[in-house]
């Protein structure tokens, strides 16, 4: 019987790839020879390079990269030096940041002056500073700055002061003396007449009775304040007052002893005296200066 060949076999055309199948199946096998075997055995027993043959290379370049890298980099330049800083017995400060301390009370000195800003906090301002030399100082009566070398920048809320060299600066600022107060009369006839003797002959008048007394610790004050020394009129005229209650100099000597402790910013005994002023003289033509300026001091 005879075998029937599909028409699609017969008909279809033959593509590419049946032409290459079928060249393929034209090519016999090769021949192993016998006496080639045993290497044909050893390459086929050959294991295949291991893929971790590069890794000891490679790993040994990166250490030598790295190394090069570490010691060719510029070393960073160092932190710049604080300043050193020495605060007195009893003040209250701490450091806010590695350039910045708050300064509530007491006396901050910066005794070496470093490379770095620092910023100093107090309850009226901010200093501002670096390579210079102050110290600050913080009261119930507001900040004081003296500079010994270089400058400060000193900031409020709405002014901006530079302080130098030899310069000092007290923030908030004393307030105004009306001048009417500061009319004061400088003599009030003590018996001393002015000399190289004055002071020793006043000492020895105020201790003696009387109105001569009066004038004397009086006049003692006023030559004290000339002389520089405030805290040493503030207590002879105290002492005025001590012993001379109601005395004929008394609204004299509590004007002038107003004046001083507003000038030695003690508010608070400034205060103190201007009500008593208020009190005793009522009628004194200077009453509504010293009300105005105490109001001043209150605020």
């Amino acid at each position: 019987m005879s075998e029937t060949i599909p028409a699609r076999l017969v008909d279809s055309a033959i593509t590419d790839a049946e032409k290459l199948i079928a060249a393929a199946a034209t090519v016999g096998p090769r021949p192993i020879r016998h006496d080639d075997w045993d290497s044909v055995m050893e390459r086929a027993l050959i294991r295949p390079p291991s893929p971790w043959r590069h890794a000891i290379p490679f790993a040994l370049s990166l250490a030598v990269g790295i190394a090069v890298v570490l010691v060719l980099r510029p070393a960073p330049p160092p932190a710049p030096r604080p300043a050193e800083l020495v605060a007195t017995a009893g003040a209250k400060w701490t450091h806010v940041a590695p350039d910045e301390v708050s300064l509530q009370s007491g006396r901050l000195a910066v005794s070496k002056p470093g490379e770095a800003p620092l910023r100093v906090q107090t309850p009226d301002a901010v200093l501002e500073t670096m390579k210079s030399r102050f110290l600050a100082e913080v009261t119930s009566n507001g900040t004081t700055v003296v500079v010994e070398e270089g400058e400060v920048v000193v900031r409020t809320r709405s002014e901006r002061h530079v302080v130098r060299a030899g310069e000092s600066f007290t923030w908030p600022p004393p307030p105004v003396i009306p001048q009417q107060l500061l009319d004061t009369p400088t003599a009030s006839g003590s018996p001393c007449a002015p000399g190289a003797e004055h002071l020793t002959c006043l000492s020895a008048e105020a201790n003696g009775d009387g109105l001569d007394a009066q004038a004397a610790l009086y006049e003692l004050g006023a030559l004290q304040v000339r002389n520089g020394d405030r805290s040493g009129a503030l207590a002879t005229w105290q002492r005025s007052l001590d012993r001379f209650p109601a005395g004929v100099l008394e609204p004299e000597v509590r004007i002038a002893r107003l004046v001083e402790l507003v000038r030695a910013r003690k508010i608070a005994d400034a205060i103190a005296e201007a009500k008593a002023f208020e009190v005793a003289f009522p009628g004194d033509a200077r009453v509504g200066d010293v009300q105005r300026l105490r109001v001043s001091l209150e605020r």
